[in-house]
């Protein structure tokens, strides 16, 4: 059996299509007949434009999960509710939950006439959403907020989607492990190096090495400054972009 993994959102998006690439992350796993969107993005007109052009229609998603509360993760949510009929299960951890309901300055917000189309889940622990595909724990990543990351268990071994990886990719890799006993030999999604961060970008390689961690497909906050730090230290095979429209499989 293979996880599909598909790049939904992000600041990219693939050459010759009619993706949009704008600020934010999602990305949708799929796995034995299951559909999960990992985050939506910033803004939900361009969700639903680049889940069009995917041929991912709302109706047929089965659960959204929530990374973290920032807007450039949370915002498609609405959108994804009011264009499809069924309820629809959202996870998320607490810091993106409020009152019984996904809302707050830091979170998402549902309206009042949408609330009877979601059914939401707080995320405490580990939690395996579809066929070898699991949620991890929250993670402390400052500022009252916490982020959760996807782990994909590969015939390789584990493979992380991670939307910002803002608790450290160590930490995010030594969780891996506890979890399930070996790092991970991949990772896809975000890892959260602003443009002047050089020596940030040569201690996420060195952690990668040290690792072996080497099959790299990232994109979102990594940045295109990142990416190219990240180039210099581990060869130019060794990072691949993931920009919107971009699909990995894993076989499992």
């Amino acid at each position: 059996m293979q996880v599909k993994i598909t790049s939904v959102y992000d600041e990219g998006a693939q050459m010759g299509t009619h993706l949009i690439g704008a600020k934010g992350f999602a990305v949708l796993i799929e796995s034995g007949g299951k559909r999960i969107l990992f985050d939506t993005g910033r803004r939900g007109r361009y969700l639903l434009n680049n889940m069009m052009f995917l041929d991912i229609k709302p109706g047929d998603v089965d659960k959204v999960v929530i990374s973290h509360g920032h807007a450039s993760h949370t915002g498609g949510v609405e959108d994804i509710l009011r264009n499809r009929e069924s309820p629809l299960d959202i996870y998320a951890p607490r810091s993106a939950i409020g009152a019984g309901k996904l809302s707050g300055p830091k979170g998402v917000r549902v309206p009042e006439e949408l609330s009877h189309r979601t059914s939401v889940f707080e995320v405490m622990n580990w939690m395996e959403l579809a066929d070898k595909v699991f949620v991890s724990c929250p993670m402390d990543i400052g500022d009252g907020l916490t982020e959760v990351f996807m782990v994909i268990l590969s015939r390789k071994g584990p493979v992380v989607v991670s939307a910002c990886s803002h608790a450290g990719v160590d930490p995010v890799m030594e969780a891996v492990k506890k979890r399930f006993g070996s790092y991970p030999h991949a990772y896809v999604g975000g890892v959260h190096i602003r443009k002047r961060e050089k020596e940030k970008a040569v201690g996420i390689a060195a952690s990668f090495s040290e690792k072996n961690c080497t099959d790299l497909h990232l994109n979102h906050c990594t940045g295109v400054r990142g990416m190219m730090y990240l180039r210099v230290e581990l060869g130019l095979k060794g990072v691949s972009d993931f920009y919107a429209g971009s699909v990995l499989s894993v076989d499992v």
